[in-house]
């Protein structure tokens, strides 16, 4: 019996991740496979492809496709497509149907209440705290805790849900494969071992700006709702509840003192009719017909939430309850310039080499405290102009460049 998963993985690999052609092919022909064996002069009829798409169909072929399969089964990756019954349901449901999810771990019932936890990278000491705790009350009492893996309030909702003993996922803007945000690896296979690590995009793809906005349908997809933990007033984390609401799903936000610029885009969340997330009670009460699986054990995972960048300095670390063994798991503070004003220069961290790529690393020795344009960066690093913009992306995520008008960049 041949496996359906190539005929999603060729439609993924013709129109990308985060089309909507996808949901309207299943609208027309029912299925990947029937659409794809339906041939060329049907797709001329229907009158639904650009030229560009239908060049795309015509030369995809499913050998391309069963190689990726096999390389991300090769790299110990699980792939998952929407025929499946494994599929998770709300998935299912959004408009730019994902055509094959990536993942390292174990998926939750298709059914499982989801709630995403999201905010600023350049998170506060209280923010974290926050994310941590309503995490950790969410994921004791049965609930998905779905993030970004990113630093700040991602990592410290991911480590809330271990820390409570629950479930926890991971969603990525880049393959699975991909050396991303390396101090974050570690807290990556941890979540891999206690829920899963995923990604629409197949092996091999690197992060860049376009990669995130699409991954930020699916962490607010896979969920009955989004709670916007800290967010400055143009944050990725409001793209992520405004996607939400476009979804029908709920949207809550946690209230901050009027005095925290990253508190700006929640509270004005508030202003507009968010609906406010004091504690746990708050966002269970929107699904009174859910059954939930309360963890049972009374010791989760100890891992600290790391301090914020304005507090590096100091060793106090807000302790949750029930704790055993330590797990060592490296996800320091350190901040994403979410703007261009960033921190000063006698601030900058310097990276691990071991933390880079290759390329991020041969990028960042070029990179002068004076900016300069990535064109004449990617030409100082011996790198073509598509992998140096793939390199800033992740010296960015990092902490360890900063960008400029006109795409210019320094550390």
């Amino acid at each position: 019996m041949e496996d359906n998963r190539i005929y999603w993985i060729w439609m993924q690999q013709v129109f990308g991740a985060g089309s909507i052609k996808p949901r309207r092919i299943l609208e027309r022909y029912g299925g990947s496979r029937e659409f794809c064996e339906a041939g060329r002069e049907s797709w001329l009829q229907d009158g639904l492809f650009t030229s560009a798409e239908l060049e795309r169909l015509s030369r995809g072929t499913l050998d391309k496709a069963q190689a990726q399969l096999a390389l991300a089964e090769r790299l110990g990756q699980s792939v998952i497509c929407p025929d499946q019954p494994e599929f998770p349901v709300l998935l299912r449901e959004i408009p730019a149907l994902p055509c094959a999810i990536y993942y390292k771990g174990e998926l939750p019932p298709p059914d499982a209440l989801c709630i995403a936890m999201v905010g600023t990278r350049k998170a506060t000491r209280d923010g974290m705290d926050a994310a941590g705790q309503l995490s950790f009350d969410l994921a004791r009492k049965g609930v998905v805790i779905v993030s970004g893996g990113a630093l700040g309030i991602d990592s410290a909702s991911h480590i809330g849900a271990l820390r409570a003993g629950g479930r926890t996922l991971c969603v990525l803007g880049c393959g699975l494969d991909y050396k991303y945000l390396m101090q974050n690896a570690s807290l990556r296979e941890t979540i891999a071992q206690n829920g899963a690590v995923l990604s629409e995009f197949p092996p091999g793809t690197s992060p860049s700006r376009k990669t995130f906005p699409i991954r930020n349908r699916l962490i607010s997809g896979l969920c009955a709702g989004t709670v916007v933990v800290e967010a400055p007033e143009k944050s990725g984390a409001l793209i992520t509840a405004s996607t939400a609401l476009e979804q029908g799903r709920d949207v809550f936000a946690v209230p901050g003192t009027i005095l925290n610029p990253e508190a700006r885009g929640v509270n004005r969340m508030i202003r507009d009719g968010a609906k406010p997330a004091l504690c746990a009670e708050d966002i269970l009460e929107e699904y009174p017909g859910c059954t939930l699986e309360p963890v049972k054990t009374k010791a989760g995972l100890a891992i600290e939430i790391p301090e914020p960048p304005s507090q590096s300095g100091r060793s106090s670390v807000k302790t949750l309850a029930h704790e055993k063994t330590p797990v060592s798991v490296q996800a320091p503070g350190m901040s994403v310039h979410e703007e261009e004003s960033a921190v000063s220069a006698g601030d900058q961290t310097v990276p691990d080499p071991k933390m880079l790529s290759p390329d991020a690393g041969s990028l960042y020795a070029v990179l002068e405290r004076e900016p300069r344009h990535i064109s004449e960066l990617s030409h100082s690093a011996g790198l073509p102009l598509n992998r140096a913009l793939s390199a800033m992306t992740e010296l960015e995520l990092g902490g360890w460049a900063r960008s400029f008008s006109g795409r210019r960049f320094s550390r």
